[in-house]
């Protein structure tokens, strides 16, 4: 059950007192001890997190960003960039670049000091981010797949971002697909997109998905429809709206996938705080709801994946 302590019990938490060592984790990082410092951070803010009732988070949370910590932390770009935002939202497909630069080996952001360069291997090397790479790497799998199904799939992206699973897809090199569509709200991930995919056929569309919910679009039919981080700030209502939508339009035998995080991954905790970073989390349980909108008589089946290390859940409904 989760503690209802007041603010004045919070203001204790966030100065150092009660299991909360800010200023510990501080010394350490300054001190050169990246990983033990942000091991010891993530595991406190995850277990305050997941033991106080919301409001008293919040009051927690805002506390925690007043500290000095927060100036050390947010010398790493991954961490800063999700807290102030400079596309209006956090987890932009910017911020989703420096995750997959990794295993790219693409160059790290310039500027960075000495100590902002560690803690961004530890944030972009963390388990949260090893997920959404895994989740890159399965849905490139999955049009791989797809194609071996059927012969020129036609594919619809949701708030595709930069789209960085055509660039591990061999179906996209090899030009195994049909209509390749990738929408979203951000016209900058979109002109990322068209400079990275366009010459394989990839189409762009900037629309945001109250458009597609409005039925402003008339985008075509699909065999698969998928969104892979969309829903992670979606409330029920909408998530359900925008599933209906999405699966409406499927032709027979087509597949909507969409994933989200699941709940207590170790690192909420700070990225509720340090990163401004919030998401809808769903239980398995819950990732089902998603799908209640559509009526049972036009479903052949629904099925669950989720990624080796529990964080990311993907729902997979079947158009008769």
């Amino acid at each position: 059950m989760k503690s209802t302590i007041g603010n004045t019990g919070a203001l204790a938490l966030a100065s150092g007192l009660d299991g909360v060592p800010l200023d510990h984790v501080q010394e350490l990082l300054l001190a050169g001890q990246v990983h033990e410092g942000m091991d010891l951070l993530f595991a406190v803010l995850q277990t305050r997190k997941l033991s106080l009732s919301d409001a008293v988070w919040t009051r927690f949370a805002e506390l925690c960003v007043r500290h000095r910590l927060r100036g050390v932390v947010h010398e790493d770009p991954f961490t800063r960039r999700a807290f102030e935002k400079p596309r209006g939202y956090a987890g932009d497909a910017v911020m989703l670049d420096y995750i997959y630069g990794r295993e790219e080996q693409w160059p790290e952001p310039a500027g960075m000091t000495s100590l902002g360069a560690e803690i961004f291997n530890y944030t972009t090397g963390s388990a949260a981010s090893e997920a959404v790479r895994a989740r890159r790497g399965f849905m490139a799998d999955f049009l791989d797949r797809l194609t071996e199904e059927l012969q020129r799939p036609h594919i619809l992206s949701v708030a595709a971002g930069h789209l960085r699973e055509a660039g591990l897809a061999a179906a996209v090199r090899r030009r195994k697909l049909g209509r390749f569509v990738a929408v979203d709200v951000d016209a900058l991930s979109l002109e990322e997109v068209q400079r990275c995919y366009g010459a394989y056929g990839v189409e762009t569309i900037n629309a945001s998905f109250r458009q597609l919910l409005g039925r402003r679009l008339s985008l075509g039919e699909f065999d698969l429809v998928y969104s892979t981080g969309l829903f992670d700030y979606l409330q029920l209502t909408a998530a359900q709206r925008l599933a209906l939508t999405m699966f409406n339009m499927l032709w027979p035998g087509g597949r909507l996938l969409v994933a989200n995080f699941l709940p207590g991954i170790p690192a909420v905790g700070y990225m509720e705080t340090y990163m401004g970073w919030k998401l809808i989390y769903r239980t398995r349980r819950e990732m089902f709801d998603i799908a209640d909108a559509i009526p049972q008589a036009k479903i052949r089946d629904i099925r669950l994946f989720a990624d080796d290390n529990e964080h990311i859940i993907f729902l997979q409904v079947t158009r008769k």
